[in-house]
């Protein structure tokens, strides 16, 4: 009798987490579409959301997450995901991401000359 394999088999460990999510596709290779809604579950991976805009399957996607935490205590982040539609179920869309980064809002910056989206190390 075989053995039953228990626990997580997931290769990346996914979080519970309500966030803000805008997006954008585009379908028939130029026509854009946005929308917007809140994530489930989050990994390094992928993303599970749910919107009353849902993407097709296999469209190409970029998700923009209110980050909840402030950079240095002073400028607002958010995550900017790309990824794949893989499948919309009752739960959600699930959107395989391939590469993310976190990225400056909003007014403040860093610098006095810096402008939005801009970070200035000193």
């Amino acid at each position: 009798m075989p053995e039953l394999i228990g626990g997580e088999r997931r290769s990346c460990q996914r979080f519970e987490i309500a966030l803000n999510v805008r997006f954008s596709y585009t379908s028939r290779g130029k026509e854009v579409h946005y929308g917007q809604g809140v994530t489930a579950e989050l990994s390094r991976r992928g993303v599970l959301f749910r919107s009353d805009c849902v993407p097709p399957e296999g469209a190409e996607i970029t998700l923009r997450l209110e980050w909840p935490f402030l950079l240095q205590n002073v400028c607002e982040l958010e995550v900017v995901m790309k990824g794949r539609v893989l499948r919309t179920t009752p739960r959600g869309t699930v959107v395989v991401t391939h590469g993310h980064e976190f990225r400056t809002c909003g007014e403040r910056s860093f610098g006095e000359n810096a402008g939005p989206n801009t970070l200035v190390v000193a």
